[in-house]
């Protein structure tokens, strides 16, 4: 691909901002697997209800969780009382991965492919040709571009509702980002753009193909469910989150097990680990996607069995 094809995605990330990090969440409520969430609900889910939680323990300074949702709708970006004051008292600001330029460069360059194939052919003509015309109705993206993309790449665009997409720059993440800089405390990212990176090419090409093809046929029912799953975001009620996931999962494939696991229960184990030395150093104030937090396997339940005490705030 030319120079100057990659340059206009790279534009395109950086005034839309539209980053691997702000979607994941936005997965999480989509139609991905069926058996893994219903599994959750049925056996109950720990800390079902809550986004602000205290992290402490004997000996250290209070610090504080947050899990956001990454969209741009004003519900989620005004910030309630409770959460505003953690986050203005804390002097260490923590977050999934800081979406620098350098991580911003690497992940459009990782998002293409670079041994000479194009996404037409790895896909077929009809399934190219239904994609191509989705994405001319929801992203200003060329076609110059959109052939050399990898699957999971275009899977990430499509993925953020239609309707979200023009607020993508104020998305909840980015705003506490840029408060944080903003105020020059210190900034730390869980993860690298690497690391985030490495969950969807860890996926076969088929794999990759069987999420992409599904979630354009589910795109539809994917954006009429948002204002459900914003209503259980500002309701702070985490279990439904995990129950309104469930009504978009398949149950005829184990492409989503294998995807979720790498998604939520492997980058869960990472984050508990890596947060806790920022915990030992006190009055940080983190924010990850809100699923990261519930259930067994749960960023809270991880923090929990390394002797933290977590309580709900708001």
């Amino acid at each position: 691909m030319g120079d100057d094809s990659f340059s206009k995605l790279l534009y395109i990330l950086r005034m839309k901002n539209i980053k691997l990090w702000l979607i994941l969440t936005l997965l999480l409520f989509t139609a991905l697997q069926n058996s893994y969430a219903e599994s959750k609900v049925r056996q109950g889910i720990l800390h079902p209800y809550g986004l602000l939680w205290k992290i402490e323990k004997q000996g250290m300074e209070d610090s504080y969780l947050y899990g956001t949702m990454h969209v741009g709708d004003p519900r989620v970006v005004n910030l309630a009382p409770e959460v505003e004051r953690a986050f203005m008292q804390a002097d260490h600001f923590v977050m999934e991965v800081l979406m620098n330029f350098k991580a911003m460069g690497y992940m459009a360059s990782a998002s293409f492919f670079s041994d000479g194939r194009t996404l037409k052919d790895v896909m077929g003509h009809l399934e190219y040709k239904r994609l191509t015309s989705l994405v001319n109705k929801r992203i200003f993206l060329s076609e110059d571009v959109l052939k050399h993309m990898k699957p999971w790449a275009v899977l990430m665009l499509l993925m953020m509702p239609a309707d979200q997409q023009a607020q993508s720059g104020a998305a909840l993440d980015m705003v506490l980002y840029r408060r944080a800089s903003q105020r020059k405390v210190k900034l730390t990212g869980l993860e690298t753009a690497q690391e985030q990176v490495a969950v969807f090419e860890s996926m076969s090409m088929d794999d990759q193909l069987w999420m992409l093809n599904r979630s354009i046929e589910e795109i539809d029912n994917t954006d009429a469910q948002l204002p459900e799953m914003l209503n259980a975001y500002v309701g702070r009620d985490l279990a439904q989150l995990v129950r309104i996931q469930q009504a978009f999962m398949y149950d005829d494939s184990e492409v989503d097990d294998r995807f979720m696991h790498q998604l939520l229960d492997v980058r869960n184990v990472k984050m508990a680990k890596r947060i806790s030395p920022v915990l030992t150093q006190g009055n940080a104030f983190i924010a990850i996607g809100a699923l990261h937090l519930p259930g067994e396997e749960g960023v809270l339940h991880l923090l929990e069995q390394q002797g933290y005490e977590v309580t709900p705030i708001y």
